[in-house]
């Protein structure tokens, strides 16, 4: 379960906060990340408060171009537009100036606008985080951890006359210890930035449109959760599993390409109506090079550039309903996904005599499989309307996400909530939400008979990760 209240008086400020993982969020500053964490120490209960500090270099730096292709519904403050002008000069009192510009270096004596007439956006943002475990868990006490992110964003059209063509790139250094490992032993981290400390490359692309803009495609690297499998209102919260779908993290092999580890893709979005949007995307399946251990050091400094995997194929259909100006309905969009792993792979619990792993009387060789899918549903719905605003207001999300039962970790993602946009009149930035999410445990069916497993806890925790078979 997760709440969220906080205070946005800086856009660029609330878009380091809310993270709309990349999906333009993590286009950037692109952590949603979930994934690699530990088997469930159910704790008694847990305090967890966190600090979070903020610098951001650039305007807009952080959201990939056309990575949503529609207007989404009742946007939380991260996707908001500032209203300060580059070049605008600070006035009154120093603190309250450097709160309310844009960006905190101002705009370098006129150069951060020839950069931007000149196509060429830079960003550097850092997010740390101080979280306490105060009973339960794994051990009590505080941690910190922390982002920082660099991109560097051309309009290849205006540098160098290649209409309709962005290049991209970001990069990570990922300092501190998260709360998860350190403290509280579970599987949904709680955390979306922590990470194994280390310096590396993020996202690394082209995106070319066509059709004015309808059709766009984009190659190179980054990481599945920066479009796919996002539901815009999750985007206000820290917790990971809000980012990247906690069950994508556990079921696929070292979880998938997410952060802060990116694989090799190619992505095509089409907007056929100014309701309905398709996108379909092909990644390298696994992200991190072949071997044991961490697979963040596995792709230490993230140039792995794995091209050499099985894929990892998504398609996504959206439909969006009264984006339009003077709508008299509710905005929402509704979207239906589907990834399908086309590799072989080897089962988590279960050893090739149909036993689980753990039993002394297993092979102590893994079950393989052919393949593995699952099927997705996402809601974004405003649901009350503050009076004279577009889509300010009340609105509620949820996601829905089931895979075969028989092969994987789990079986069944749930997450939902609500946001509350500018609950006070004349405070359109604060932002209220509440949101549960939930990873239910696959209990797998044995190989050698038509009863179920009886999978024993593990004594202590052991990494969720998984691995082709050979």
């Amino acid at each position: 379960m997760a709440w969220s209240f906080w205070q946005q008086r800086h856009p660029k400020l609330a878009s380091v906060m809310a993270r709309e993982t990349h999906g333009t969020m993590r286009n950037a500053v692109a952590p949603l990340w979930q994934g690699r964490g530990f088997l469930n120490r159910r704790p008694r209960s847990l305090a967890v408060g966190s600090l979070l500090l903020f610098v951001s270099a650039a305007a807009s730096a952080q959201t990939a171009p056309g990575s949503g292709g529609q207007t989404l519904p009742a946007e939380p403050p991260a996707q908001q537009t500032p209203t300060a002008q580059p070049g605008a000069q600070p006035t009154g009192n120093l603190i309250l100036s450097i709160w309310n510009q844009d960006t905190l270096t101002d705009d370098w004596n006129g150069w951060r606008k020839r950069l931007l007439d000149a196509g060429v956006v830079l960003g550097l943002q850092e997010q740390s985080e101080l979280w306490g475990n105060m009973t339960g868990g794994l051990r009590q006490g505080v941690v910190y951890d922390g982002l920082t992110t660099a991109s560097v964003q051309l309009d290849l059209g205006r540098l160098l006359g290649w209409d309709d063509m962005t290049f991209f790139v970001s990069g990570y250094q990922i300092h501190g210890r998260g709360p998860s490992e350190n403290l509280v032993g579970n599987l949904q981290f709680l955390s979306n930035v922590e990470a194994t400390r280390d310096t590396k490359l993020y996202a690394l692309w082209l995106e070319q449109k066509f059709l004015r803009g309808r059709l766009t495609l984009r190659l190179g690297q980054e990481g599945a959760n920066d479009q796919m499998m996002i539901t815009q209102y999750g985007a206000l919260f820290l917790n990971a599993s809000f980012g990247y779908p906690a069950l994508a993290a556990v079921d696929l092999p070292d979880g998938g390409p997410n952060y802060p580890l990116a694989a090799p893709f190619v992505r095509a979005q089409y907007e056929a109506t100014s309701k309905i949007t398709a996108i379909g995307a092909v990644f390298t399946a696994d992200p991190a090079r072949s071997g044991l251990g961490d697979p963040d050091m596995r792709d230490k400094g993230g140039v792995a550039f794995r091209l050499n995997d099985h894929v990892l194929v998504f398609t996504e259909l959206w439909y969006a309903l009264n984006q339009e100006e003077g709508a008299p309905g509710l905005p929402g969009t509704y979207k239906l996904g589907a990834w399908f792993a086309s590799g072989h792979l080897n089962s988590p619990v279960l050893a090739s005599n149909g036993l689980p792993l753990a039993s002394p009387a297993s092979s102590g060789m893994p079950l393989g499989h052919a393949t593995d899918y699952a099927v997705y549903g996402i809601v974004d719905q405003l649901v009350r309307r503050n009076p004279g605003s577009k889509d300010k207001g009340i609105g509620v999300f949820l996601q829905v996400k089931g895979a075969p039962g028989n092969c994987n970790l789990s079986n069944l993602f749930i997450e939902g909530g609500l946001n509350w946009t500018a609950p006070l009149s004349g405070r359109d930035n604060d932002a209220f939400g509440w949101a549960l999410r939930i990873l239910a445990s696959a209990r797998p069916p044995c190989a050698s008979a038509a009863t179920r497993c009886s999978i024993p806890a593990p004594a202590s925790p052991m990494p969720a990760t998984r691995r082709w078979s050979s």
